[in-house]
């Protein structure tokens, strides 16, 4: 017996489904195996990246810190310097 599609479901009268598939673009494809060096790599090394990571940022973060307290400071002198010597400056336009 040899069964032709067409015959099928011209004679089958019940309910039809289509089924569909799933539609996705190739850029987001996921492959079906994992990449050999993203097996490989270890979650204890994932745990070391990440502590190195928050040790770089706390440094930097302190870094940065002490680099705007300093610039703050030495702004702030400038701006008392400044403010003397103009409050220098006008009294001694007034002193006769």
């Amino acid at each position: 017996m040899r069964l032709n599609e067409s015959v099928i479901l011209r004679e089958y009268t019940g309910q039809r489904y289509e089924i569909e598939t799933p539609m996705t673009s190739w850029v987001s494809k996921i492959p079906e195996y994992p990449h050999p060096v993203a097996s490989s790599i270890s979650s204890r090394v994932m745990v070391e990246l990440g502590m190195v990571t928050a040790v770089i940022t706390a440094v930097a973060v302190l870094v940065v810190g002490f680099l705007v307290a300093a610039a703050f400071a030495v702004t702030s002198f400038k701006f008392k310097c400044i403010k003397l010597h103009i409050k220098l400056h006008i009294e001694s336009m007034f002193m006769y």
